[in-house]
């Protein structure tokens, strides 16, 4: 079977990394102006241990370093040629849509965590006395919870109110834990990661209340997903 990588941009122009998952040898199929890139795997060669993961991500940061790269999710096959040339066709259309969008860009993770993580309310352990106070004890864990939210989505509003003027595209996810007020990413210019990286660390001065945890850039799985 052949495993994919990703989708690429003008694959005959791109540098291709020599192996890939099983150290077997990387190569592509083409459609046109975009192409396939593949190993011949064995399904039974790969598993979810970290070594697998971590040489599929190495093989679609170095494709996504050499040129547009639709990246795809770990562990995905296709049975043989004519599945994959048969894909690149179907799905013609988004590719080329996907490939115009991540050209030149990466993506940068962001993460918000509190530092003065809002308490809860207090717990108290005694059977409620009646339904009143029962219903009363859950106003004030859901009013609790209603505060914590509100905070949280106005300090997620306050980062991308800074941060969206160095991105094309943003997703995010409020209080994705209790610790974490926001998990984010965006997809940035490569010429203006250093701004955005800038602009990251003149918040996190300004905010005694978060810390922020900027990684990247990487490939751009949150803004395409082909396969």
């Amino acid at each position: 079977m052949l495993y994919l990588y990703a989708i690429v941009d003008r694959p005959g122009e791109m540098p291709l990394p020599r192996v890939g998952l099983a150290d077997q040898p990387i190569f592509f199929y083409q459609d046109g102006e975009i192409g396939a890139v593949v190993s011949r795997v064995d399904p039974q060669q790969v598993t979810t241990e970290a070594s697998h993961i971590w040489r599929h991500e190495s093989v679609v940061e170095a494709l996504a370093e050499a040129g547009g790269t639709l990246p795809v999710r770990f562990g995905t096959f296709l049975a043989d040629e004519a599945a994959v040339l048969a894909m690149l066709a179907e799905r013609r259309a988004s590719f080329v849509a996907g490939l115009a969008q991540v050209r030149g860009r990466v993506e940068l993770s962001l993460r918000a965590i509190w530092t003065d993580l809002p308490p809860p309310p207090a717990v108290v352990e005694e059977r409620p006395r009646s339904g009143r106070d029962y219903i009363e004890r859950r106003m004030v864990e859901e009013r609790a919870a209603a505060l914590r939210r509100l905070r949280a989505e106005q300090i997620a509003d306050d980062l991308y109110a800074h941060l969206d003027q160095y991105a094309v595209a943003s997703v995010r996810k409020v209080l994705p834990t209790e610790r974490m007020v926001l998990s984010a990413a965006y997809l940035v210019a490569r010429e203006d990661v250093p701004r955005f990286q800038a602009g990251v660390a003149e918040i996190g001065r300004d905010r005694p209340d978060i810390r922020l945890l900027c990684t990247g850039p990487w490939p751009a799985y949150n803004f395409v997903s082909p396969a």
